[in-house]
């Protein structure tokens, strides 16, 4: 099974590596202590999808609560899809954008049941792309009966890229052409040891996203 644990020094080597790197470009290196422009953010949205590009990354999954969007619903959202759909943060609009035009492969991998709102979000603001995002929630629709952890996002993880497998048979997606993206670094330090390349947003520094990103061996 290709999405499996591996080798633990293996894992600790990447999540080393992730840690020490610090090698800029000069769009990242001009977002340190400022604010950024949506303009910016465009440009440093291709720049990141270029460098995970490089790196062999054809699959990104990310958080939906406090990461895609800027509050955390708590799976309780009582508002239209509408008003939530205002929270996204700007970094994302462009940085899925740039990462489905690179012919990426998208998931969206969230704690909340709701996945209906999450659907109506992608459709507001990706409607040239949205069907093509898997999303994977607590909402009893799916389960991961691999041999993979099923610890923090991992079979969540696992699930969507079985989906993307069958959708895309000549798409060989694994654990090092996987990148997570959340803001919860339980499920970061889950990833990371256990194989899976992942890039904490700190929902208080959004800006520092595409640094990070740009980070990443």
């Amino acid at each position: 099974e290709r999405y499996r644990i591996g080798d633990r020094k293996e894992h600790e080597r990447i999540a080393s590596q992730q840690a020490e790197s610090s090698i800029y470009s000069k769009a990242t290196m001009a977002t340190r202590g400022r604010r950024i422009d949506e303009d910016e953010m465009a440009e440093l949205s291709r720049e990141a999808v270029e460098h995970l590009a490089r790196l062999k990354i054809n699959f990104v999954a990310i958080d939906f609560d406090q990461t895609i969007i800027d509050i955390h619903t708590g799976g309780k959202w009582n508002g239209t899809a509408a008003e939530l759909a205002t929270h996204i943060r700007p970094h994302f609009r462009h940085f899925l954008r740039a990462a489905a035009d690179a012919s990426l492969h998208l998931a969206v991998v969230t704690f909340t049941p709701q996945v209906g709102f999450v659907s109506d979000v992608l459709r507001t603001h990706f409607p040239s792309f949205a069907d093509q995002v898997v999303i994977r929630g607590r909402d009893g629709s799916w389960s991961y009966e691999g041999r993979g952890s099923r610890n923090g996002k991992q079979g969540f993880m696992a699930s969507a890229a079985e989906e993307l497998g069958t959708k895309h048979p000549h798409v060989d997606i694994t654990k090092n052409t996987t990148v997570l993206i959340d803001d919860d670094a339980n499920n970061i330090r889950i990833a990371l040891m256990d194989g899976t390349r992942a890039v904490w947003l700190d929902p208080r520094r959004p800006d520092r996203l595409f640094r990070d990103v740009m980070e990443m061996r």
